[in-house]
């Protein structure tokens, strides 16, 4: 997604074909859902999800008027196209959108659906700051539009498992060690490389879902430490980081590795270790994804997506019901946390690669 404001406004480049461009009326019961990016994430994880949840159809996709022709080649991808958010809307009815665009795009994007009153799913980061999220937050409250962010790691029975260990009040005086890696791509217009378009490296990126675990489960920490590996200078995004944070009233120290790379496998381990006993909650690698995204036809349904998505419209999220205002709330402390952790970060040349254990 190179152009956000254009894809938040007026439709007015005409290139999007007939054949493509109108939505279909929804079954009856069916939700219409709107996709805002098919990169790699939204082919890889929302379009597969929306084909297997039961009662939702993605109706439509709003990219880039580039991007829009090299979708249109692809016939397995069942959806109109078009490259802006007033085009899609226009074409007909849209309960619920997804916003799986680069960072810097994800608050115009997501205000013009709020102002529409088409409650939103925002990928992670929601934002790049804690202020730009703040506006988002009020926008979803001037609008009374339900907002979300998408936290795939809720919805893994792994990671539940760990969060369960975190939050027990008898979990004390202990270590916790985050290890983590994925594979990374400079994205459409070298966007993840620009730290002003992403708001950040791999911190951000990846490290914003682990943030967000700890944040649930312990609250803000009363200390840490950051170090932070760039390729040049600080004003580059970083591709490695070790931080340490401390939790006082529990004695819970948390430190996180975590290294991006375009050849790197995907690789996440979390231990929690006390003085008698050492638990390993997750462990998990994939293969490198190749540098091409996925066609949708391709793609297997992710179950985390599904759920989330599932459990959200059974909690009647269109409707402003369940427990969504909680969840948004805790995501401006983890941004705020992440702001002062780029704020007070000591920036290096050199990180060690051994591993935390």
């Amino acid at each position: 997604m190179n152009s956000p404001a254009s894809l938040a406004g007026h439709h007015t480049s005409g290139r999007v074909g007939a054949q493509r461009s109108g939505i279909s009326a929804p079954a009856p019961g069916e939700i219409p859902v709107l996709l805002v990016g098919a990169g790699r994430r939204g082919l890889s994880a929302h379009v597969p999800a929306l084909r297997a949840a039961a009662g939702m159809r993605l109706a439509a996709i709003v990219e880039t008027p580039e991007r829009v022709a090299e979708l249109g080649t692809m016939p397995d991808l069942p959806a109109s196209l078009h490259d802006s958010v007033d085009s899609a809307l226009a074409a007909g009815p849209v309960r619920m959108a997804i916003v799986a665009t680069p960072h810097d795009s994800h608050a115009p994007l997501a205000l013009r659906l709020l102002t529409a009153h088409i409650p939103t799913l925002l990928e992670k980061p929601p934002a790049r700051t804690c202020d730009e999220f703040s506006q988002l937050r009020q926008a979803s409250r001037d609008n009374g539009t339900p907002l979300a962010t998408i936290l795939t790691l809720h919805y893994q029975s792994r990671f539940r498992d760990f969060m369960k260990i975190l939050r027990s009040p008898g979990l004390r005086d202990a270590r916790v060690r985050i290890n983590a890696q994925v594979p990374s791509w400079p994205g459409v217009g070298s966007w993840r490389q620009s730290r002003e378009r992403a708001g950040g490296g791999v911190l951000i990126d990846l490290g914003y879902h682990y943030l967000e675990l700890i944040v649930t489960c312990l609250g803000r920490p009363d200390t840490f430490s950051v170090r932070l590996r760039a390729q040049a200078s600080a004003a580059d995004v970083e591709d490695q980081v070790r931080a340490s944070l401390y939790f006082a009233a529990r004695g819970v120290t948390v430190e996180i590795s975590l290294r991006s790379g375009i050849d790197l496998a995907r690789h996440s381990e979390v231990m929690i270790a006390t003085d008698r006993e050492h638990i390993v909650a997750d462990s998990g690698r994939e293969r490198p994804a190749s540098g091409e995204p996925p066609r949708p036809g391709h793609a297997q349904p992710p179950t985390a997506a599904i759920n989330q998505l599932t459990s959200l419209v059974a909690a009647g999220f269109l409707d402003g019901g369940g427990n969504w205002r909680r969840p948004l709330a805790r995501q401006a402390k983890v941004l705020a946390l992440v702001d002062r952790m780029y704020a007070e970060a000591e920036y290096v040349t050199e990180i060690s690669d051994r591993v935390l254990v």
